[in-house]
């Protein structure tokens, strides 16, 4: 009886650390759908955030850093806009990370969102937003 014991630990233990591992998976740096913006993907506690850490036009007209110009909060309009969490509270679930938001700073906006990690190694992100919807493809860098 020990032994069946000892032995259902074990394959417990090793299921719930691949579960983990797969969802370890959209850990690293993906470069957005139009290439102009590189998202660190990180585990935050228990749930995953990303960050933006390279932009194809890191200055304005200017020669300025790019703020966060359209925050629906005047008190974060001069913050910039590269190192801006704008991924946050993903939670990993049955092959999709969901329950998050994200932040679009070109508009100013929130939105749900959801990730899947496709066979091809592309993230899938669907953002949603009241009844519209949009899906857009990450290449992981």
């Amino acid at each position: 009886m020990k032994r069946y014991l000892i032995l259902l630990l074990v394959v417990f233990a090793s299921t719930a650390t691949r579960a983990q591992n797969h969802a370890d998976k959209i850990i690293g740096v993906w470069l957005n759908e139009e290439k102009t913006t590189k998202i660190e993907i990180f585990k935050n506690g228990s749930s995953y955030s990303g960050k933006v850490i390279w932009l194809a036009q890191l200055n304005d007209v200017n020669g300025n850093p790019r703020l966060d110009k359209n925050n629906p909060d005047p008190d974060k309009r001069n913050q910039k806009i590269l190192g801006l969490t704008i991924i946050t509270g993903l939670k990993y679930s049955k092959n999709k990370w969901s329950g998050g938001s994200i932040y679009g700073p070109n508009r100013g906006q929130y939105a749900n969102c959801s990730l899947i990690l496709k066979s091809s190694g592309e993230l899938q992100i669907t953002v949603t937003k009241g009844v519209f919807s949009e899906t857009k493809i990450w290449t992981k860098i």
